[in-house]
């Protein structure tokens, strides 16, 4: 019986022992964790500025300006800042237009109509002005003008007549998107 006894001694021994090396390894085998990635893109958000004064503490007002003669220059500075969080390659149009006054016959000339465009930081091209560095976020570009200037030609069919400089800006991400703003892909379609 003591024979008996230890036979069931050793199998229940070894019993224990291969259940604990199968639970040990079935526990290697199903080991799991969690873990949490956020990964965010940035954002392309930009934001047109224009001031009446070269301190930049007037904003240009949305009715314009009254009683401007020929031979007259109004301050209007146009710059864009980038409020979004990534780096942005940057485009700006000036569409100039005059309406004559009632009665006044002939075809308005934009020309006379000047704007002192920055070429040095700003190149156009197919009648944008693309500015030529990376914008980087919450900075703000060099203007691409800071006056207008009426033609001392502009004679009397002009008289009375509104002028309106509008001005429309674009942004693009500038990761893996060219080397330059004119060679950058993903414009907005006008």
């Amino acid at each position: 019986m003591k024979t008996k006894k230890k036979i069931i001694l050793v199998v229940l021994v070894l019993a224990l022992v291969i259940a604990a090396s199968v639970g040990s390894t079935l526990a290697y085998f199903t080991a799991q964790d969690k873990a949490h990635n956020v990964i965010s893109a940035g954002s392309v958000k930009i934001e047109v500025h224009e001031w009446a004064d070269k301190e930049k503490t007037k904003e240009f007002p949305e009715d314009g300006v009254d009683g401007v003669m020929p031979g007259n220059e109004v301050v209007k500075i146009v710059e864009v800042e980038n409020t979004g969080s990534g780096d942005a390659w940057i485009r700006v149009k000036a569409d100039k237009s005059i309406q004559l006054a009632e009665g006044a016959e002939g075809e308005p000339d934009t020309s006379l109509v000047v704007l002192d465009i920055d070429k040095e930081n700003w190149t156009e091209k197919d009648g944008w002005y693309y500015y030529n560095s990376p914008l980087k976020a919450g900075e703000t570009t060099v203007p691409l003008f800071t006056s207008v200037t009426f033609d001392l030609s502009m004679g009397n069919a002009y008289q009375n007549s509104t002028v309106a400089v509008d001005i429309s800006a674009q942004a693009v991400q500038t990761a893996n998107n060219g080397s330059s703003a004119s060679e950058a892909a993903g414009w907005p379609a006008e």
